[in-house]
């Protein structure tokens, strides 16, 4: 959860939920960036396998805006190859998988398509925890699909106090 004094326009007021962490470095995807656009606006290849999803695309970080992926969790995580992030809480990169997790996901609430990523190197991420820059926080499928996320980080924010990872903890 990004600090109130974090002033990078990318991550000013941002929860990021982190994806993958060793010591080459960290990747995650901002999860309270939501933007007006229809995703196959984006991501015109997507048309066929998004059928009657009818959310919005986020932005899920500054890195690579031209690649998507999804979160996805109840139903439609049966059908996910990719790792479970958080309990209930599986990332897709795989645009084939799309029409099964589409046909069985029950919209937004169900599944997010995210452009782009975050990345820091090698011990980036954990001198700006280090300086203030973040708070870490235990995620939760709730979080991570808030019915507004435009207010996500207000609550994260608030709940902040409940930090249960050390910076220097892998």
């Amino acid at each position: 959860v990004a600090s109130e004094d974090l002033k990078d326009p990318n991550f000013n007021h941002t929860v990021v939920l982190v994806i993958h962490h060793d010591d080459q470095g960290t990747v995650g995807v901002v999860l309270n960036r939501v933007t007006t656009l229809d995703p196959v606006a984006v991501f015109p290849e997507l048309k066929d396998g998004l059928g009657k999803y009818d959310g919005k695309l986020f932005r899920g970080g500054p890195v690579g805006p031209t690649q998507v992926l999804f979160l996805v969790r109840g139903l439609a995580a049966a059908v996910v190859q990719g790792p479970e992030l958080l309990e209930h809480v599986f990332l897709a990169v795989d645009p084939k998988a799309l029409p099964d997790i589409v046909a069985l996901a029950e919209g937004p609430d169900n599944l997010r398509l995210y452009a782009g990523h975050a990345e820091w190197s090698a011990g980036q991420l954990e001198q700006e925890i280090a300086a203030g820059a973040w708070s870490v926080m235990t995620g939760d499928e709730d979080l991570v699909f808030a019915t507004d996320p435009r207010h996500m980080w207000q609550q994260a924010f608030e709940r902040r106090n409940a930090v249960v990872a050390d910076a220097r903890a892998p």
